[in-house]
């Protein structure tokens, strides 16, 4: 706890927490409320993903751009001042009672957007504020931060739908940027360590000024820092591919059940929405749960055998939880998801930094973060999607089958690799 020293770290962390707690209620109430005003359609929620994940592939690498370029501190005013704004426009529209579809995706897109560009800053803002040699356990904070909102934020939600609804979730939520925002003004520019000029921002200027020879002599000079960096990954680059093509199918095929989970609620075990809150709820006590976990490993050895064990159990449970009828039964099993889901993607985050060459981890990392926020909201239209052919249950299974051979089938490469070169 060594980071909860730092004043200005406390304050950020605070703000964090609440605000979390607020996008979390946000994020069930408008997956239950698209799905009530389209009588249960799992293609609007699908929709909904693909609006929510489309801006991160569009604007992640700009808003890391930013967070290099611009001071952080203001950087995120604005982005939360933002999100404020549209989650004000979302409740005013549910207050309608039966507002267009396409005006909530609209809002969806917007807010999608916002925080593809408010990503980068936020997670490196955190370096600002505190020193290196605790930086990695106010990461693990603020990690931890966000796993208890995921079951704090959804719980609520639950409750309030029963009582405010969803403009009153939505109005919360708003309101819960404020602590955030006040955070930042207090810290202020001058109280943190700003790096606008960064060691990572003279990395990407020195890779952009240098040009990237070719067989030909031609072609790629200045634009084309990615193929100099697949040059330089060397012997690690086939254990660094098969480690993200893990975390893409994980985000892909797993981590959508919880996006799905008001189509479960309402088509599979027939309940409401306090239901659908405890649901929620039970997946990120797991999450807080398997992070925990992790934290309290001592060593770093075996991470490819954690990997294994940890991905194919994710996979497992989500094929129980595809065959369970009763709502009782799939709390403990949506406990084993979040905890599977949460775990697999740590590990990988953690093996990727251990095998990315130091000139390369940011590039690299980059790229995991782009897998890890922006392929999931696909993996609901396309189990969705396949959803309405086989049915929902089915689809699942065949996601949950997925991801165990893409584990088993990626630590074997990397085995291999790794009896290559011993």
């Amino acid at each position: 706890m060594a980071a909860l020293r730092e004043r200005n770290f406390r304050l950020y962390l605070f703000g964090q927490a609440v605000s979390n707690i607020g996008n979390w209620m946000q994020i069930v109430a408008l997956g239950w409320f698209i799905l009530q005003i389209n009588n249960g359609s799992t293609i609007a929620l699908g929709l909904l993903g693909l609006a929510q994940s489309l801006p991160v592939f569009a604007l992640s690498l700009v808003g890391g751009m930013l967070a290099d370029r611009f001071p952080r501190f203001k950087l995120l005013i604005v982005t939360q001042g933002i999100a404020m704004v549209l989650a004000l426009v979302l409740a005013l529209l549910s207050a309608q009672g039966k507002p267009p579809l396409w005006s909530l995706l609209l809002v969806a897109i917007m807010a999608a957007s916002v925080t593809a560009i408010d990503n980068p800053a936020r997670q490196t803002f955190i370096s600002d504020l505190v020193s290196k040699d605790v930086l990695l356990n106010a990461v693990a904070l603020n990690a931890s931060i966000y796993n208890a909102a995921a079951v704090i934020g959804p719980t609520l939600a639950g409750l309030l739908l029963l009582s405010v609804g969803a403009a009153g979730c939505f109005l919360l939520n708003a309101v819960s940027f404020l602590a955030v925002l006040l955070a930042l003004i207090v810290i202020g520019r001058s109280k943190s360590r700003d790096s606008t000029r960064s060691f990572n921002e003279k990395l990407v200027s020195r890779d952009l000024s240098t040009p990237v020879s070719t067989s030909s002599g031609k072609g790629l000079q200045r634009n084309s820092p990615i193929l100099s960096s697949l040059r330089t990954l060397g012997r690690q680059g086939v254990a660094i591919i098969a480690v993200l093509g893990i975390a893409a199918v994980s985000s892909l095929l797993g981590r959508p059940y919880l996006l799905l989970m008001p189509a479960f609620a309402h088509a599979i075990f027939h309940v409401g929405p306090a239901e659908l809150g405890l649901m929620v709820t039970s997946s990120g006590s797991g999450s807080l749960i398997g992070s925990l976990l992790l934290v309290s490993l001592q060593s770093s050895r075996w991470l490819d055998w954690l990997l294994l064990i940890c991905g194919c159990g994710f996979g497992l449970v989500l094929v129980s939880f595809a065959l369970l009828h009763a709502f009782i039964g799939a709390l403990p099993v949506l406990v084993m998801c979040g905890a599977g889901a949460t775990m697999t993607m740590t590990i990988a985050n953690t093996m990727l930094q251990t095998y990315a060459p130091a000139e390369m981890r940011g590039r690299v990392m980059s790229l995991y973060t782009l897998i890890a926020a922006g392929l999931t909201p696909f993996g609901v239209l396309l189990i969705s999607g396949l959803g309405t052919v086989i049915g929902l249950r089915a689809a699942t299974l065949c996601a949950g089958v997925s991801v165990i051979i893409a584990v088993i089938i990626g630590v074997q490469c990397i085995k291999h690799q790794r009896a290559l070169f011993k």
